[in-house]
């Protein structure tokens, strides 16, 4: 084709491409990528607890506050990946601010057996860190084997702040890392908290909480908070469902634990509103509010060098697990969300600093089981007591041996410490392998070695990852069980009613379960959309990019946002 017929066609792709920018309400792809913001004083990392890229798109043209300004004006991911398989709270925050996978970060699991005591081990747990009011319970950085983004800031410059704030403590304390200023988890019966470690004063660690907690106290006492729906589009949504012999009422607000209008809230003597409160849009209102007190009271990107300000929100998560994620509950949280982080955003803005943010998650999920199945995708409740019990009870008549399933983690097994070793252990593991694999609710199982030897072929999209390549990046030898299980996709487990059980859930190797979005923004940004896959262990990368700070060893690459492509991602 010559040029002077070609140039027409090309004016009139850039007009179709800018009317469809124009109806969609998206900004076109800029002809020059957005510059990111030069050495941010101020760097703010949300996780968004159980936010799925599924939720992001399902939802997406609903927003019309911060995680819609997020969507339109940020670099957008809408294809990223926590790419490992233990797709659970603590394993997945780590890899955000550490540029790790599980197998460097070694928090492979929310809880895991200690072989040399055959007791488990919390993630989070450190006898070194005690915390206030909870005896046995100490919480700290200790078992996160790698540095995090805030340390690498304080390491090029120690006037450098660290702050975290979150509902979980596992949360906050891996995306913060080792000796920040302040990392504080909400308590359902004392409100925001932190450790003491020994040389500290309970006082001086509690102070930038202790205020925050006597006002939020104060106003519960006299007006109990409320949930109170926001859109009135997620009430099409409202239906009662069946759960095995359970029946829940799907409505707005949620019916059972919320406090009656004009009535008092005491924490600490009606464990019903606990639970309620944490599963509702409340949660992350306070967890926000407290993040701008942080803000204000230590004057946060104001200072001589670069701060940093990591929030999780936990309630999308604690919402999915008690409602599911597809009914009235979830769509007026995320609404909530939206509107919450909206005013946040303008409070960032109004400090007139230069700001970077980003916002990701530390996994999916999928929707109940009972509901998925009724929406043209077959899918089943797998009672994971009942399978355990029933292989066990076969390993045992056959070779008089149990696994140990810890934690009630139906995916990641133990052989019994009285297994032995070499031709012995074998035996038993071989068993073990046959009878799980003979279970119609199981895919594939791998054992410790298949997935210690499997590494992720080099330049392999993380989307296209196998199955013991995703386990591979959640394995560490110390820690990591003997056998790994990879249950049916779609699959929702355990009995809801029983103690401890869900209605939905994640913790699968499976991608509802480890897509999830990443979207970076700043004051001015000129947003545009990546679809192809990336993963959340690029995003401390690129953050230390910008920041021009160098970083040890990484998992992750550092994204371009700016088109400024370098050499590598340990070079400032």
């Amino acid at each position: 084709m010559k040029l002077h017929t070609r140039l027409p066609m090309l004016r009139l792709a850039a007009a179709l491409t800018l009317a469809f920018a124009t109806l969609t309400g998206r900004a076109a792809v800029p002809t020059e990528a957005p510059r990111a913001p030069v050495a941010p004083k101020l760097i703010i990392a949300i996780s968004v607890d159980q936010f799925s890229a599924g939720l992001f798109e399902q939802y997406r043209s609903h927003w019309s506050g911060g995680l819609r300004r997020l969507a339109d004006q940020g670099i957008v991911f809408n294809s990223g990946y926590q790419s490992h398989a233990a797709t659970e709270t603590c394993p997945g925050h780590s890899t955000l601010l550490t540029g790790r996978h599980p197998s460097g970060t070694g928090i492979v699991a929310n809880q895991w057996l200690d072989r040399s005591s055959g007791k488990g081990i919390y993630c989070v747990q450190d006898a070194e860190h005690p915390v206030p009011g909870r005896p046995g319970q100490p919480r700290g950085p200790a078992n996160l084997k790698v540095s995090t983004y805030g340390e690498w800031l304080k390491t090029a410059d120690p006037r450098s702040r660290v702050f975290g704030v979150s509902g979980k403590d596992r949360a906050v304390i891996t995306m913060t890392g080792h000796q920040p200023d302040g990392a504080f988890w909400w308590d359902d019966e004392r409100g925001f908290t932190t450790s003491v470690p020994a040389g500290t004063e309970e006082t001086a660690r509690l102070a930038p909480v202790a205020d925050f907690n006597r006002q939020l106290f104060a106003r519960w006492r006299s007006k109990a908070p409320l949930w109170t729906p926001s859109d009135a589009r997620c009430r099409a949504l409202q239906t009662t469902q069946h759960y095995g012999n359970l029946s829940l009422a799907h409505e707005l607000p949620p019916p059972g634990g919320t406090p009656a209008p004009g009535t008092s809230f005491t924490l600490d003597k009606n464990p019903t509103v606990q639970q309620w409160f944490r599963a509702s849009p409340g949660l992350d209102a306070i967890t926000l509010q407290l993040a701008e007190s942080l803000l204000q009271r230590f004057g946060l990107g104001r200072g001589e060098a670069p701060d940093l300000l990591a929030i999780s929100l936990s309630a999308t998560d604690y919402v999915g697990h008690r409602y599911g994620n597809q009914g009235p509950e979830m769509c007026d949280q995320l609404a909530q969300l939206d509107a919450r982080l909206g005013a946040f955003l303008d409070r960032v803005a109004a400090l007139k600093v230069p700001t970077l943010l980003v916002l990701s998650a530390d996994h999916g999920a999928v929707d109940a089981a009972e509901r998925v199945d009724h929406h043209a995708i077959d899918a089943v409740r797998i009672d994971t007591r009942k399978l355990l019990g029933e292989v066990n009870a076969s390993l045992r008549a056959q070779l008089g041996l149990d696994f140990v399933p810890f934690g009630g983690d139906a995916q990641q097994l133990y052989l019994s410490p009285i297994a032995g070793t070499g031709a012995a252990r074998q035996r038993i593991l071989d068993a073990a392998v046959a009878l799980l694999r003979q279970r119609p609710e199981v895919q594939a199982v791998f054992t410790r070695e298949q997935v210690a030897t499997s590494h992720p072929r080099p330049g392999t999209p993380v989307d296209e990852l196998s199955l013991v390549e995703r386990y591979a990046e959640s394995y560490d030898a110390e820690r990591s069980g003997d056998l790994f299980v990879a249950l049916l996709p779609y699959a929702s487990l355990g009995v809801p009613g029983h103690q401890g059980d869900s209605i939905a859930g994640h913790g699968s190797p499976w991608n509802y379960d480890r897509r999830v979005p990443i979207v970076f923004w700043w004051p001015g940004a000129r947003g545009y959309e990546q679809t192809l896959p990336v993963e959340t262990v690029d995003i401390a990368p690129t953050l230390a990019r910008i920041s021009r700070i160098a970083t040890p060893e990484v998992d992750g690459r550092c994204l371009n946002l700016d088109g400024d492509r370098g050499d590598s991602c340990t070079t400032p």
